[in-house]
């Protein structure tokens, strides 16, 4: 591993005017604009958190490509009028997305059969029985019995789970979610799953207290329900397809506007897309 030095930053023009002779504060040219060492630096330092000088080669490779990426869609969409466009990164980033929409478009849907295929193989996963279930903690096994007699008799769950319990989600009437089987202790594992929907559990002895449990809905063990599973799917699909659209309308736009990065002004090893000169269509 290469060891890198730390330069005092009264120090880093120096060191790139003599590794680089003239032009040493431009690393890479986008289109008719520059991009200037020191402005990547900040952004450097920005989005991994850390000074530029320890960031590892294969971040900094990455963050470079992202942010000649941006300066490709501002070349492309405004002739590399730079008052055109934010400085500030996070309006720069809003402005850059905006322009990458109007010059790109929208991208694909997913195709049906891409959709029905992923449906098909996420419904050949079984899936465990789950249980949506909301409980009550008590501190002794009187007082979890008196609030089991009250439920009898007509207590309302939720009304109850407030002014007895002391499980830390009591206010919000004990609700626990959907629990899997399989993912609990043994002994509640095999009350819980024991109730219909509806139905609430004896007192239930565990390591915090006695529990109460009301069961309020069960799901079934087998394969996920369509209806639960696409919306998912076709939301992850969506994404997917856009990001490779905007990838490919970049790639085009980098051919259109022209990139070239000057290896021999980075201080780290750059293995990124644009480590070939793209030359202008």
């Amino acid at each position: 591993m290469r060891r890198r030095i730390a330069l005092p930053g009264a120090l880093v023009g120096v060191w790139f005017a003599l590794a680089c002779g003239t032009d040493e504060g431009v690393l890479a040219t986008v289109g008719d604009s520059s991009v200037a060492v020191e402005t990547f630096q900040h952004h450097l330092e920005a989005a991994s958190g850390e000074a530029w000088q320890g960031v590892t080669d294969p971040v900094a490779s990455r963050l470079l490509d992202q942010f000649i990426d941006q300066e490709v869609v501002v070349a492309a969409a405004v002739g590399g009028d730079e008052m055109a466009v934010p400085v500030e990164p996070g309006a720069r980033s809003a402005r850059v997305r905006l322009l990458l929409d109007e010059l790109c478009g929208p991208p694909s849907p997913p195709a049906i059969e891409v959709i029905e295929a992923e449906i098909e193989a996420a419904q050949v996963v079984e899936r465990p029985a789950r249980a949506a279930v909301r409980q009550m903690l008590l501190d002794t096994k009187a007082d979890a019995e008196a609030a089991r007699r009250r439920l009898d008799e007509g207590a309302d769950f939720v009304e109850l789970s407030r002014s007895v319990s002391r499980a830390p989600n009591a206010d919000g009437g004990g609700n626990l979610g959907f629990l899997t089987q399989g993912g609990l202790s043994e002994n509640l594992d095999e009350v819980i799953f024991a109730l219909q929907a509806g139905e609430i559990s004896e007192p239930v002895p565990g390591p915090s207290g006695y529990h109460i449990f009301q069961v309020l809905e069960v799901v079934p063990a087998g394969p996920p329900p369509r209806a639960e599973i696409e919306p998912e799917i076709r939301r992850r699909l969506g994404e997917t397809a856009a990001r490779q659209h905007a990838a490919e309308c970049v790639q085009r736009l980098a051919g259109e506007v022209g990139v070239k990065v000057i290896h021999d002004r980075l201080w780290f090893r750059y293995q990124g897309r644009y480590a070939e000169e793209i030359h202008a269509s």
